[in-house]
C-alpha cells in the first residue's frame, strides 16, 4: 500500500511529480503529482497524490487496484491491458459534486493482467485528493491450466497406466 498511512513526517515538497519516484515498487507515473508535507505522520485523514489525472504504467501485472479519496468529484478509476486497452473502470460518484469532499474508496479487479491505469475526475481541471494505493499483484503460480493442456497431462497418465498393464501382463503376472 502507498499512503499516508505508513508515511513518516517529511518535509515539504508541494506537487512533486511523480514519474519514477515509485520506480523500485514497478511503479511509474506518466502523469500525476505527489503532495508531501510535515503533517505526513500515519494520519488517515491525509492524502498523498494531488492531481488532475495521474496515469501509472507497471513492470508486473496486477489483478485488483484500489484507492482512497478525499475528494470534491466524482473519481473515476481505470485499468489498461498491456496494449493500452481499456479492460476494466469503476466510478465513485459524489452526490454533490463540487459542494463537499466525499470520502470513499474505489476499487476494481479484473481477470486480465492488468499494466497501467489512470484516476481521473469528471473534469480534467478538477484536482483529486488520494491516499493507500493498493495494488494486488497476479500470481503466475495461481494460474489456470488451459483444457488442452489437462487433456494432454490426462492422456499421459492414460498412456503410462496402459504401458505399465501391459508390462505386467507380459511378465505372466495378469490374471485370466
Amino acid at each position: 500500500m502507498l499512503g499516508t498511512a505508513d508515511d513518516v513526517p517529511t518535509a515539504s515538497t508541494f506537487l512533486q511529480p511523480l514519474d519514477q519516484l515509485y520506480a523500485a515498487l514497478g511503479l511509474s507515473f506518466t502523469q500525476g503529482t505527489l503532495l508531501h508535507a510535515d503533517f505526513y505522520d500515519g494520519n488517515p485523514s491525509n492524502h498523498f497524490i494531488s492531481s488532475t489525472y495521474p496515469i501509472a504504467l507497471l513492470s508486473k501485472p496486477v489483478t485488483a487496484i484500489g484507492i482512497d479519496s478525499f475528494s470534491s468529484w466524482d473519481v473515476n478509476l481505470v485499468a489498461y491491458d498491456k496494449n493500452g486497452q481499456t479492460i476494466a473502470s469503476a466510478l465513485l460518484a459524489n452526490p454533490n459534486p463540487g459542494g463537499s469532499n466525499l470520502r470513499g474508496h474505489v476499487a476494481l479487479t479484473s481477470a486480465q493482467d492488468i499494466y497501467g491505469f489512470a484516476i481521473y475526475a469528471d473534469d480534467p481541471n478538477h484536482i483529486l485528493n488520494l491516499d493507500n494505493l493498493e495494488l494486488t499483484f497476479a500470481d503466475p503460480a495461481a494460474t489456470v491450466p488451459e483444457p488442452s493442456s489437462l487433456a494432454l497431462i490426462g492422456l499421459g497418465v492414460s498412456l503410462a497406466g496402459l504401458m505399465r498393464r501391459a508390462k505386467t501382463q507380459g511378465k505372466g503376472g495378469g490374471t485370466a
